[in-house]
């Protein structure tokens, strides 16, 4: 890893986003910070997409059009083309924050390749920044915005997206991560993306891993996170149990 000036590889995958993806891939062109490339897997959209992309020319350093399997399958055929020493993850309808974001994170300070770094989103439609800093309990409860983290590159060595979850996938790896000793998470104080929250992720649940949750969390939590989790879902039925007998 270069760690005087780190490149990053930003990825986004994209389907059908004619009215977005201009404001999300100027947001990157802008950025003050310049040691980036970008990389875009279109899923052959039909709506114009396609030919707005095309019309960036060599400021997209790769793009992929070509049927994908979803969200999670087009990051993950991306990862092949991807040389930066980080990885970054944008949807097609969000963007960067501003123009100094990158630079705020990567100019001057130096971050260790062990070393997964997130900030802060600015949910469009809530108008309301979030999650700020998290912790093994929060986990338990809700993941990362996935827009606001930059994984080393060494990791997806290591890992790919598990393609059964089409929107939690992230969450599934940021878990697996999170409790391994040889990652750390580290919170910085800026807010990296503007969130569309009424986009897919942020409206939709993803059944297969609500369904594995559970089962996830036996096999990577440990023990007084387990017990945080639970007495929050006993909670939450005594909660529930109270608030219908009222009505």
């Amino acid at each position: 890893m270069t760690y005087a000036t780190p490149k990053i590889s930003i990825i986004i995958p994209v389907f059908n986003a004619v009215s977005t993806i201009r404001n999300v891939i100027d947001s990157i062109l802008t950025q003050t910070y310049v040691n980036t490339e970008l990389i875009v897997v279109d899923n052959l959209s039909t709506d114009g997409t396609t030919e707005i992309l095309k019309s960036y020319g060599s400021l997209i350093t790769t793009l992929l059009i070509e049927k994908d399997k979803g969200i999670y399958d087009a990051m993950n055929k991306a990862l092949k083309y991807c040389k930066g020493d980080w990885l970054y993850f944008l949807g097609s309808d969000d963007a960067f924050y501003n123009q100094d974001v990158l630079n705020d994170i990567f100019g001057n300070q130096q971050h260790d390749h062990s070393t997964i770094i997130y900030g802060n989103a600015y949910y469009l439609h809530r108008r309301a920044i979030r999650f700020k800093k998290m912790n093994r309990y929060k986990l338990a409860k809700h993941n990362f915005n996935h827009q606001t983290i930059f994984y080393p590159k060494e990791i997806f060595n290591l890992f790919q997206y598990d393609t059964k979850y089409k929107l939690w996938a992230d969450y599934y790896l940021n878990i697996q991560l999170y409790f391994l000793e040889k990652y750390k998470f580290q919170y910085l104080d800026i807010v990296v993306s503007k969130f569309n929250d009424k986009g897919s992720s942020g409206t939709s649940d993803d059944l297969d891993f609500i369904k594995d949750k559970k089962q996830i969390l036996h096999q990577v939590l440990p023990f007084d996170v387990l017990v945080f989790y639970y007495g929050r879902e006993l909670f939450l039925v005594i909660r529930d149990f109270f608030k219908n007998k009222r009505k």
